[in-house]
């Protein structure tokens, strides 16, 4: 017995309102179990971590990648490591802003690129002191970083939630690990941002990828992987919900799996041909792969922006013969999609808005892998003038509605091809499939029983199973496909497409008729007509397999070794080695000044191109790189040429055409006097000297380039080697003709006749003498003899003429005391000419 007086019993008094009717909000949260919201953040946090951690492992395989590729690094001379090893002791410890910079790049770029994987922008800006400011962005979502995050945050919210959360409480833990991750990301790309040393003249300011993208992409990552984490417990009741999450569920098998698939294969190829791009593949690996994806459901990938005209690429034109192998891999997986969508519903009759639900869920996974796959850029640059621009790279736009086609084809699948193929596929094949991809509830068939209560249930109908129970349907159990063994089938015919409304009132039974597990009619035995059918189909179908892969192998070989830029960069070449200019020119764009790129011209050159080979192509996009080797006489010598894809007929025979020829620019320089002169190469012409040069594109060879001249000068002939490393060059310089000597001679003489028809010569008349000095009034000349002469001429076309023997003088005059005079002398001659408008005139 107690010890203590019974406690009288309290009259009753008056019900006084309930303090938690009026506070909704707090009875929601108490009603959260603490489990869930350790849940919730652990979650949150444990994703962020192993993002962060993937991301570090990519960094070092990427730097080890690339590293790797560069080559030994040279060590430098002996007497390089002695100075080396001295400096070396004497450097001390780095300072502390370096010390801290290193760390901030060690530690901060993991952390930067999990901020992008949700979604953020790398950016920077900076200033240098005289020159200017600029600033910068990059969006690009590290398909491995989000999918390590989205992995780990699910699989810890299933193994640490309770599975008794009504929707509202569910709502509650998910918004709070989406508010744990954006807390988690945005402070750790702020605190962990990339810094800088300081240097002198130069601010830079810390690199971080935080920003209103990365903020609301981190929160609504942290909730959806959280909420989508169970997803049975969203349906509530509702066989629409549960039919659409059954959708994305088959829809996300199918992406993962293509994508693991494609991931692989990348990594192989890497291994195997290690190309150019093996570098980034660690940090990139996952979006090479979205790319290949939508290249495989027939969408496209391109570039647009950055001041250039954008391009896109896909399996008809740009992207390569080989991706048609990625299309089959797509078309076998779609059909095992609509099969596995069907095993998931198995029920025969579906509602009309499953032709809405499945091809909108692949058109969502469409736009997630158009996210996920494209890149931005953007820069702005502010100086002396301000230059910006902007750019994206990665999946086109068009893509989601393309992925929308293909849901509609697997919901085709589902509803025509499934319920005859599934039955004869046997129950092990479909029971691991239902484990897989779990089976929708079927809601109850409720009826008025005979005696009129309410509340029966129709014998034998199929129970909708708990949507919060363990191991529901929903989440992937064993298919609940039981109904007792004495149920009826259904009376009459019915229509695969029967439209059903789900919720339909009591008394309305749901006309559930599954085609596989138990209450489902055996499948009718085959007669032989329709073996014989099916075997042929099957052999048809294998066919056509067979076919599709042969034609895809085939057609990657053609566009590779027939249609691609390899065999038309051959070609090319090899039209130049025989001389052949007129077919290089139709598989080239030959410009304005490239009247050296004739046949005639081409022939007549020594040391053609021999022993070509192709070397490496390179494609991207619609445009081409094909390295060729050649000897030119003794020598071995390369060389580029840029193709572009000009066509693509019956969409797999390409048309390249070159852009950026074999040649070289030839420029040939010539004094002024020879302004006008033809230039003939083998005895063709092919321009003229037009403001002292000419210049024209040539084939490799060595020419012989002859450029004429005027009646006073000529050019001569040069040979000019193209190819070589120097660019090929001539300067002519002006030659004097035969003419020219006699006419300046000629000058000359009637100069010295001139000056002596004179009786008054004074300094400035320009005669080869003057005087005498002390004559007054006129003097008589007299030319006893004239000077032996020599003319020369300089490249620039200044002509002078020399005397190399004195002439003789002879004169009369009366000096200023009248006495009358008489004399002779000698004189010389040095007269300078130029020629203008096709005259000999004196330079001065």
């Amino acid at each position: 017995m107690s010890d203590q007086s019974p406690v009288p019993p309290v009259p009753p008094g008056p019900p006084s309102a309930a303090p938690a009717a009026s506070d909704p909000l707090g009875r929601l949260l108490r009603a959260v179990p603490g489990r869930d919201w350790v849940a919730a953040v652990v979650a949150a946090v444990g994703g962020w971590v192993a993002a962060y951690v993937v991301a570090a492992i990519s960094l070092f395989l990427t730097v080890a990648v690339a590293a790797a590729g560069s080559g030994p690094v040279s060590t430098g001379s002996s007497s390089g490591l002695g100075t080396g090893g001295s400096d070396l002791g004497s450097a001390g410890a780095p300072d502390v802003q370096s010390l801290l910079s290193g760390v901030s790049v060690l530690l901060g770029s993991p952390a930067q690129l999990v901020a992008l994987a949700d979604l953020g922008r790398l950016h920077g800006s900076g200033s240098i002191l005289l020159l200017g400011s600029g600033s910068g962005s990059v969006g690009v979502v590290p398909v491995l970083v989000l999918a390590a995050q989205v992995v780990l945050a699910v699989v810890l919210t299933r193994r640490i939630r309770s599975r008794v959360l009504a929707l509202p409480q569910l709502v509650v833990t998910a918004v709070v690990a989406g508010l744990v991750t954006t807390a988690v990301t945005t402070l750790a790309g702020l605190v962990l941002a990339i810094r800088f040393p300081a240097v002198s003249g130069v601010q830079i300011d810390p690199v971080h990828a935080v920003g209103i993208g990365s903020v609301l992409g981190s929160f609504v990552i942290g909730t959806l992987a959280v909420l989508l984490a169970r997803p049975s417990l969203l349906v509530g009741g509702n066989t629409s919900v549960a039919r659409a999450l059954g959708a994305l569920r088959v829809a996300t098998w199918q992406f993962g799996g293509l994508l693991v698939l494609l991931a692989l294969v990348l990594v192989v190829v890497a291994l195997v041909a290690q190309p150019s791009w093996g570098a980034a593949l660690p940090l990139l690996l996952g979006n090479a792969a979205v790319a290949l994806t939508a290249l495989g459901f027939l969408g496209g990938v391109g570039r647009s922006g950055l001041g250039a005209a954008g391009s896109d690429a896909s399996v008809f034109a740009g992207a390569g013969g080989w991706t048609w192998l990625v299309v089959l891999l797509v078309v076998v997986s779609s059909f095992a999609a609509g099969l596995a969508l069907a095993v998931r519903r198995n029920d025969r009759v579906r509602t009309t808005l499953d032709w809405v639900a499945t091809p909108v869920v692949w058109f969502v996974a469409g736009l997630v892998l158009f996210v996920l796959g494209t890149g931005v850029v953007s820069y702005q640059v502010t100086g002396s003038s301000a230059v910006g621009g902007s750019g994206s790279v990665g999946v086109t736009p068009w893509t989601p509605v393309v992925f929308a086609l293909w849901g509609a084809a697997v919901e085709v699948v589902a509803r025509y091809v499934a319920p005859v193929l599934l039955p004869r596929l046997g129950g092990g094949v479909l029971l691991r499939t239902a484990r897989v991809v779990g089976t929708d509830p079927v809601p109850a068939r409720p009826t008025a029983p005979l005696d009129g209560s309410a509340g029966a249930s129709v014998p034998g109908a199929p129970v909708a199973p708990a949507t919060g129970a363990t191991g529901s349907a929903a989440d992937g159990a064993a298919p609940v496909w039981a109904v007792p063994a004495d149920a009826a089938a259904p009376a009459g015919p019915t229509q695969p497409d029967q439209s059903v409304q789900p919720g339909a009132p009591v008394g309305q039974p749901h006309p559930s008729q599954p085609f596989v597990g138990q209450g489902a009619p055996a499948p009718a035995p085959m007669s032989p007509r329709a073996k014989k059918v099916l075997v042929r189909s099957l052999i048809a179908g294998g066919a056509v397999v067979v076919v599709v892969v042969a034609g895809a192998i085939t057609t990657g070989v053609l566009r590779t070794t027939v249609w691609g830029p390899g065999p038309t960069a051959r070609s090319y070449v090899d039209a130049i080695a025989q001389g052949d200019a007129d077919t290089a020119a139709s598989l080239s764009e030959v410009t304005g000044d490239a009247s050296m790129l004739d046949s005639a011209v081409l022939q007549s050159a020594k040391d053609r191109p021999t022993d070509v080979r192709v070397g490496r192509v390179s494609t991207s996009g619609d445009t081409a790189y094909a390295n060729v080797t050649f000897r030119q006489g003794d020598a071995q010598r390369s060389g580029q040429i840029v193709l572009e894809r000009t066509g693509t007929s019956f969409l797999v025979k390409d048309e390249w055409r070159v852009t950026e020829p074999l040649t070289d620019r030839v420029t040939v320089s010539a004094a002024q006097v020879l302004e006008g002169a033809d230039v003939t190469v083998g005895g063709k012409k092919v321009g003229v000297i037009e403001n002292g040069s000419f210049q024209s594109l040539a084939y490799p060879g060595s020419y012989q380039v002859e450029v004429g001249g005027t009646e006073y000068f000529t050019g001569g002939t040069e040979t000019l080697r193209v190819g070589s490393s120097s660019s090929p060059y001539a300067d002519f310089e002006a030659k004097p003709t035969k003419q020219l000597e006699t006419d300046a001679e000629q000058y000359v003489s009637d100069l010295i006749d001139d000056c002596a028809a004179k009786t008054d010569i004074s300094y400035a008349d320009g005669c080869p003498w003057y005087g005498p000095y002390d004559a007054d009034g006129a003097v008589q000349y007299d030319v006893r003899s004239k000077p032996d002469l020599e003319v020369q001429s300089s490249g620039g076309g200044l002509v002078e003429v020399t005397s190399t023997a004195d002439g003789r003088i002879g004169y009369s005059y009366t000096d200023y005391f009248g006495d009358a005079q008489k004399g002779e002398d000698t004189f010389d001659v040095d007269v300078y000419l130029k020629v203008e408008d096709g005259k000999l005139v004196s330079a001065y």
